[in-house]
């Protein structure tokens, strides 16, 4: 990891290092005993539709390294519709969410505590406020302290546990939602 970064939306050519950061992150929660991505999501599928959606951005050093990745969802997510979570942003359904959400993020092992993703979300509460947003959500397993910390450490509220309803018959679906009001 050389100089400064930058945060960028990925294009194509992107796919396969942002897959690799993905498998990367799969793998450290795995150490801790947790199944937050199995059943090959979030596969090389994940990461092309979100790419043509223009909601999967890297970070890069400045000799163009791929150090983290994460997703910015700008429409209504159906596991928070259907979770019971008394969310700090009230959604009426119609229209634009009044919130993002933040998905599918890692970093590189080589960039571990590095404050990449730190950065990244710096990065990705500009781009949220710039699309007229009013929060972000985002979701963990309750087994990811690591997670869990960081996510208390840059400001977002943990509001309850849910099941996931996107993910079919997955053994383990619990999340825990979390919320951060952006401020204008």
């Amino acid at each position: 990891m050389t100089g400064k970064l930058l945060m960028r939306p990925a294009c194509e050519r992107d796919a396969e290092g942002v897959l690799q950061i993905l498998e990367e992150g799969r793998a450290s929660i795995e150490r801790l005993g947790i199944k937050q991505w199995g059943h090959g999501y979030p596969g090389i599928e994940d990461v092309l539709a979100d790419i043509a959606l223009r909601a999967c951005f890297v970070a890069q050093d400045d000799s163009g390294h791929l150090l983290g990745t994460l997703a910015i969802r700008l429409d209504r997510d159906a596991d928070y519709t259907a979770s019971k979570i008394c969310w700090l942003t009230c959604d009426a359904g119609d229209g634009e969410p009044p919130y993002a959400a933040i998905h599918r993020c890692a970093s590189a092992h080589a960039a571990l505590r590095r404050g990449v993703m730190d950065f990244m979300f710096r990065a990705a509460e500009k781009v949220c406020r710039d699309a007229g947003r009013r929060s972000i959500r985002i979701d963990t397993h309750p087994g990811n302290t690591a997670m869990r910390g960081f996510l208390r450490h840059r400001g977002f509220s943990e509001l309850s546990s849910f099941s996931l309803v996107s993910h079919g018959a997955s053994a383990d679906r619990v999340r825990i939602g979390y919320e951060k009001l952006l401020e204008r």
